[in-house]
């Protein structure tokens, strides 16, 4: 991952995943989407820009909470 560099910055570089990767709790590449544009809470995407991306697993972690949440 080479990244770009930004303009009016020195040595700083602005990076992207090319692809997601498999998720370790499902195994599966299908990941949660949420943009800037949707509520914090909502568990379907909006077709905007991707700004997170959040496992669907429903296992909880030892504190009790599910992944999903993190």
């Amino acid at each position: 991952m080479e990244g770009v560099a930004l303009t009016g910055t020195i040595d700083k570089k602005l990076r992207f995943l090319r692809r997601i990767p498999q998720g370790p709790m499902t195994n599966t590449y299908d990941w949660g989407l949420r943009s800037l544009q949707d509520d914090p809470n909502s568990t379907s995407w909006g077709r905007q820009n991707v700004f997170d991306v959040y496992t669907t697993s429903d296992i909880k972690g030892l504190d009790g909470t599910v992944y999903s949440t993190w």
